[in-house]
């Protein structure tokens, strides 16, 4: 997630030339996404009434890089806005960790007494069908199977194109937009001159911080090997928001271009090396993600299976 080092500067500096206040637009636009980042996830598991998507080790290494995040910036004694960010990310956490436990332990044991009822009696309405009326329905099914596959076909291409749009596209836009107004909106693109001040100020490196960094990161990047393991056995990518990792790889590169565009010289690089290394690398797992997506796309849409119903399966 974001470095504690890069909101605090971004939190309590201003934008004194165009690369910095394109970096302070790069750094806005990450914080939106890190805010949002988790509610995707939360609103699937809620859909779906179930946490099986998700991987509970993924969730436990990504609430420990944002608890080492946390750490780090009260040891720096950093702005409170970050601390308060920080505070937040662990909370995302803990409500996607007990949506976890919620639908995968408590909600079955409250659901299954229900369901065991609506099966009883289905199984008893079944039974009361006569030879002849389960004949006429099979042939009925079978002449209006055909007809039914396009149709439906059509229909889903139709359906998936609306989601995409309103369910991905419009959101991203969203806090894309709300992200670089933030920064416009936040009183910090006052202008430096070049004579108020000396050169760019040289960061001492602290062993504390920095440690914690590369502590983060590694929890961060070993956070998603878990998760593209299940996916990989299980086929499927059905219970992941596929708009959480869009998030995550938006807020990932824009949070690095904060980086780079407001300094690049080498002492400031190696002061977020740990940043940009985690960054970086949580993209390229997230692609992998994205992969997983696009290749169990069909396992993951029931909608083009056509049952020996008079509906679609659903």
């Amino acid at each position: 997630m974001l470095s504690v080092t890069a909101l605090s500067e971004m939190f309590g500096g201003d934008s004194p030339t165009l690369r910095e206040a394109l970096s302070g637009i790069a750094g806005s636009t990450s914080l939106a996404c890190w805010i949002v980042l988790l509610l995707p996830q939360l609103v699937e598991q809620w859909k779906y009434k179930s946490a099986e998507g998700i991987s509970i080790e993924f969730i436990a290494l990504w609430f420990l890089g944002d608890v080492a995040n946390l750490i780090g910036a009260l040891w720096a004694n950093l702005l409170p806005q970050v601390i308060l960010l920080a505070i937040w990310y662990c909370l995302a956490d803990f409500l996607i960790g007990f949506s976890y436990y919620y639908y995968t332990y408590i909600y079955p044991k409250h659901h299954r007494h229900h369901h065991l009822h609506l099966n009883s009696t289905h199984s008893h309405r079944s039974g009361s069908i006569t030879i002849d009326e389960t004949s006429a329905l099979v042939n009925r099914r079978h002449s209006s199977r055909s007809r039914r596959r396009s149709s439906i076909e059509v229909q889903v291409l139709s359906d998936n194109r609306k989601h995409i749009f309103t369910n991905i596209v419009l959101p991203v836009l969203f806090v894309l937009l709300a992200g670089a107004s933030g920064y416009f909106f936040s009183g910090e693109t006052t202008h430096h001159t070049p004579g108020d001040g000396d050169d760019l100020p040289h960061e001492k490196i602290r062993l504390g911080p920095q440690i914690l960094g590369y502590i983060s990161a590694t929890l961060y990047l070993t956070a998603r090997l878990p998760q593209i393991y299940q996916n990989y056995v299980k086929k499927s990518c059905k219970g992941l928001s596929l708009l959480f990792f869009i998030f995550s790889t938006v807020g990932n590169l824009t949070y690095s271009l904060q980086i780079v565009l407001y300094r690049s010289d080498w002492e400031y690089v190696i002061l977020n090396l740990s940043w940009l290394l985690g960054s970086f690398g949580t993209i390229f797992e997230d692609s992998f993600i994205f992969f997983q997506f696009w290749l169990y796309r069909n396992n993951d849409n029931p909608d083009v299976y056509i049952s020996d119903g008079d509906e679609p399966a659903v």
